[in-house]
């Protein structure tokens, strides 16, 4: 049976709407659950919340003040930052 190291938890968002606040704080909420049987987590996974309608309610900026979390949208998705 091999392991997997949990490095990132993110979820994709196909919405019209740009993503807010409280989507990063569903991906905090779930980085704080235990894992599941078999995985290693050295350091805390990053967050990368990825967007099809951009950003919203701060996000950005709560991201560039907490390390670890790094906003993906279409943009930087296909053409890189």
């Amino acid at each position: 049976m091999s392991t997997a190291t949990e490095t990132a938890i993110g979820e994709a968002k196909g919405t019209l709407t740009p993503v807010g606040l409280p989507h990063l704080e569903r991906l905090e909420h779930l980085r704080g659950l235990p894992p599941g049987p078999g995985a290693r987590v050295g350091a805390l996974p990053g967050l990368p919340p990825f967007a099809r309608s951009g950003f919203a309610g701060g996000l950005r900026r709560e991201a560039d003040r907490r390390g670890g979390v790094e906003p993906v949208d279409l943009h930087r998705m296909y053409r890189g930052e």
